[in-house]
């Protein structure tokens, strides 16, 4: 498999989580998100393991925690968020997870962009 079709298959799969979860979830996700990325200075990583805790803390439990793909890669191209990369490697830099039902997973780290940060703390 190329790494095209690699790529092809992960959006799809994104886009299948995304269509198929339930709307009030996705508005409480894209909240939540928003909420901690303007808890967090721009240079301040963070990971969904932070999401999960905002989402909890609203007493939603997402029937599938893959949404939060998706809706982390919409807050990027919105400019709200972005990744947080490994200056040697060049690579989205990855954190293991703190949530027992994670298994320390590695996911993603996220960092707020300055613009976001500026045009809400102004």
């Amino acid at each position: 498999m190329s790494v095209e079709e690699g790529k092809q298959l992960r959006n799809h799969g994104m886009g299948v989580v995304e269509t198929y979860s339930k709307d009030i979830q996705k508005r409480a996700a894209k909240h939540a998100i928003y909420a901690v990325a303007m808890n967090h200075r721009p240079g301040i990583a963070w990971t969904t393991d932070e999401v999960h805790a905002a989402l909890k803390r609203m007493d939603i439990e997402l029937d599938n925690s893959r949404l939060l793909g998706p809706l982390m890669k919409k807050a990027q191209r919105a400019g709200v968020i972005e990744p947080v990369v490994c200056y040697a490697c060049k690579r989205q830099e990855t954190r293991l997870s703190k949530r027992k039902e994670r298994h320390a997973g590695p996911q993603y780290v996220w960092q707020t962009t300055e613009k976001e940060w500026e045009k809400t703390h102004a």
